[in-house]
């Protein structure tokens, strides 16, 4: 078995999902994950595939003939079933928005050696001043030489308006 990732993007339209997962099943794969999100009119995503070695010449011009979607197929390796889920760390992080803030947030978690297992972040309106708020859900991988208490100090440094909340993983 061979073990892809698979990265796209496109025009966002119904049905789009629907097509690459027939062309993920017509070609005797497993959808073993995925991340997708609508962004400004485009639809992108990424999708963890493991498929027989012989379908992936065939898997990979199906995948070409897609119509306004551009693809970028990766070899992977499987990793995850070498971690625990206590093992992982879920953060929620909150504070205003302002321009650099992701890059402040990932020198952080940089700080303290966290790997970055998942990320995802969204703009709303604060709700007694219609402030943007930024919201980030964070999955990270400590090592054992850091700590918690590192990690929420490195985010909690960027502001007195950052709050972070730490959890073990499920």
């Amino acid at each position: 078995m061979k073990n892809i990732v698979v990265t796209f993007i496109g025009k966002d339209k119904a049905g789009l999902v629907d097509q690459l997962a027939k062309i993920i099943f017509d070609h005797e794969g497993n959808w073993l994950g995925s991340s997708m999100s609508h962004l400004a009119g485009q639809f992108a995503g990424i999708v963890q595939v493991e498929l027989p070695e012989l379908a992936f010449a065939k898997f990979s011009l199906a995948l070409g003939q897609l119509e306004d979607l551009s693809t970028i197929i990766q070899e992977g390796h499987s990793t995850s079933a070498d971690i625990e889920p206590q093992d992982l760390l879920n953060i929620a992080i909150v504070g205003n928005d302002r321009q650099g803030i992701v890059q402040e947030v990932t020198k952080a978690l940089h700080s303290v050696d966290a790997n970055i297992e998942q990320f995802s972040s969204v703009l709303e309106s604060a709700p007694n001043s219609g402030q943007l708020l930024f919201r980030a859900q964070v999955t990270v991988l400590l090592p054992e030489h850091s700590s918690i208490e590192a990690l929420t100090d490195a985010i909690e440094e960027l502001g007195d308006d950052v709050m972070v909340d730490v959890e073990y993983g499920s």
